[in-house]
């Protein structure tokens, strides 16, 4: 009875998470550029992806994420 509870209390805190990684939810848009969201640079290596409010997002590396959670919809007009 105390592990059910736990992992249900643990559950809720993770789904009130704002962090990109843990917006959105379902299925999300696929991202449709193959250069990095923030910097512009083409992909040569591992991306750093995660969904923000329903859209797939891809930045070259994770410290790119810092600038993107700053003005997020500057970015995100990058795509239409």
């Amino acid at each position: 009875m105390k592990h059910s509870l736990l992992i249900a209390l643990l559950a809720a805190a993770l789904s009130g998470c704002s962090h990109p990684e843990n917006q959105g939810g379902g299925s999300a848009k696929a991202y449709p550029l193959n250069k990095c969201l923030v910097t512009d640079e083409a992909f040569d290596h591992d991306t750093y992806t995660f969904v923000h409010n329903g859209q797939e997002v891809k930045l070259c590396c994770k410290s790119c994420l810092k600038d993107f959670e700053k003005e997020p919809s500057k970015y995100l007009s990058k795509l239409k």
